[in-house]
């Protein structure tokens, strides 16, 4: 083969190849994508947590206030054991972790101590379940420690680098209130005491101060949102027939500055027959509130609408991530809840006692803390908020809620959103007949 023959071989191959890449290509670009599938649903989250590096003799304190007939504070001091069950969790996948606990009191003074007990302990975190001036104090005390402390129930007053909750923020939930209440033009806010959300543009208002009872509040609301007759003049002519309100309210949000006394309003209003949607604004997803209007045998109705973030029991039910995560976290806590031997964070009772109120919010602050310091392969405060300070967590390590990114003060990366109350069973918790039925869900039931 001559010179001039081998070229005109290798262009004609070269065309040859190109042509054959042109078309490959030309029917990679142009295949249909494949469907979106959801994530399989299998247990790949499981319900024991291995922490491998997580260093022996590893501490973590949890500060609350007991008691349970309503201190000031003590609203999440069941929701709180879920602490148990994550530390439960890894004790079973070989790590273990030991909790230990401290009472504030109700009280700042009592929240310096208690932070500082725990510091004697050597505990290399703290998770802080109460609420109010107590819970700003703890964690103002801890971060002045180096401790790393998490809020899944309040707001810092204070921020500082080794502090974060996990509570929705506030213009989230302030953007979940004014979701709730789309298409009501006539808003009547009723109060005790409660702190009044920015979004809320009430029309009118009725404070419990100004009654002589509760009672006297819930019958002027009812006449408000035209449920009750309007009472007759004292010099009405014989005969004269009573009238509703011409313009009544169309929606009523409700505020009290404890969730005993927001049940308390709640059931007064549901005595009355109001029948239009109450909005709880803060303090309704606690278990407290639950355990108040069952104790007054108030209704756990699709009526009573609140903000809470993304998740919940129901999540257990999706086929997402956050799904399996949910899913492990109530397997894990009715496996713990048989266990007579393992007990709430007090030690006077089996933890099967508050497992209807054992919440991801404070499962999910001690997963984070133990995945924080086997990052760091050490107990030292300082090295396991540093370690916290770079983490993003997810199903993936063990969370049940949704995802935490501690790079921000504000970990929770989810938004509030309206959650609706429901007295259904979703049977994924032990069985428990005297818990009171209040779950709160993602949508109204239909009828």
């Amino acid at each position: 083969m001559n010179t001039r023959t081998r070229l005109v071989t290798l262009i004609v191959l070269g065309v040859a190849v190109v042509v054959a890449v042109a078309i490959v290509l030309t029917m990679t670009l142009n295949r249909p994508k494949e469907a979106i599938k959801p994530d399989p649903v299998a247990a790949t989250v499981p319900v024991a947590l291995s922490a491998e590096g997580l260093p022996k003799d590893f501490k973590i304190g949890v500060i609350f206030t007991f008691g349970q007939s309503g201190e000031p504070g003590s609203e999440y001091n069941r929701a709180v054991q879920g602490t148990v069950v994550a530390a439960e969790r890894f004790t079973q996948g070989g790590a273990a972790v030991d909790l230990r606990t401290q009472n504030d009191r109700g009280t700042e003074d009592g929240a310096r101590a208690a932070v500082a007990a725990l510091a004697d302990q050597g505990v290399s975190g703290i998770v802080v379940a109460s609420t109010g001036p107590q819970a700003s104090a703890a964690a103002k005390a801890a971060g002045e420690r180096g401790l790393a402390v998490i809020l899944p129930y309040a707001d810092p007053a204070e921020p500082g680098p080794t502090i974060w909750t996990t509570t929705p923020s506030a213009a989230s939930v302030d953007a979940a209130l004014a979701t709730s209440l789309a298409g009501k033009s006539k808003v009547m806010l009723v109060s005790d005491g409660g702190a009044i959300p920015a979004s809320i543009q009430a029309t009118q208002t009725l404070n419990l101060q100004d009654f002589e009872d509760v009672t006297g509040l819930a019958q002027e609301a009812a006449i408000r949102t035209g449920d009750q007759l309007l009472p007759l003049a004292e010099n009405a002519p014989a005969g004269s027939e009573s009238v509703r309100v011409s313009d009544p309210a169309d929606a009523v949000v409700v505020s009290a500055a404890t969730p005993q006394r927001l049940a308390r309003l709640v059931q007064a209003l549901q005595s009355r027959d109001v029948s239009v949607p109450l909005i709880l604004s803060d303090g309704a997803t606690a278990p407290a509130f639950a355990s108040a209007l069952a104790e007054l045998d108030g209704s756990a109705s699709g009526q009573l609408v609140s903000v809470a973030a993304a998740g919940g029991d129901g999540a257990a039910l999706q086929q997402d991530a956050q799904g399996r995560g949910m899913s492990a976290f109530l397997s894990a806590l009715r496996l713990a809840s048989g266990d007579a031997q393992i007990k709430n964070l007090t030690g006077d009772a089996p933890l099967s006692t508050d497992a209807w109120a054992a919440d991801a919010a404070s499962h999910d602050a001690v997963v984070a803390l133990v995945r924080a310091a086997a990052l760091a392969g050490n107990g030292d405060p300082a090295k396991v908020a540093t370690a916290l300070r770079s983490v993003s967590l997810g199903a993936g390590e063990g969370l049940a809620g949704s995802t935490l990114d501690f790079s921000t003060p504000e970990a929770l990366t989810s938004k509030a959103m309206p959650v609706y109350a429901s007295d259904q069973d979703l049977g994924l918790r032990p069985a428990d007949e005297k818990a009171p039925r209040l779950v709160w869900v993602a949508a109204p039931a239909t009828p």
